[in-house]
């Protein structure tokens, strides 16, 4: 059975932006979803892909339980929760 469980829902997200080695690291440190707020002090892997002309940003994120993968959109500054795995059922 395929532990990823699709999402893709619009989030609220609070991130910081740093400025390191001449350009800006963004890190998602916590989020908005279904009303709770959830801390995301591990950081997995972080990757650029272009989707319809548009720059995205997709974050692999913890919170110690459960995995999460989020998108951000640099053209619209949006948040997308794409998919998680619910650690707790594994």
């Amino acid at each position: 059975m395929d532990p990823i469980i699709t999402i893709n829902e619009a989030i609220d997200v609070i991130a910081t932006f740093k400025q390191a080695g001449g350009r800006i690291v963004v890190r998602p440190v916590r989020m908005r979803w279904k009303g709770r707020d959830i801390d995301l002090p591990q950081l997995g892997l972080c990757h650029p892909v272009q989707q319809h002309g548009h720059l995205h940003y997709i974050f692999d994120v913890s919170d110690g339980v459960n995995d999460y993968s989020l998108d951000f959109d640099t053209v619209n500054l949006a948040w997308t929760l794409i998919s998680m795995i619910d650690g707790g059922n594994l």
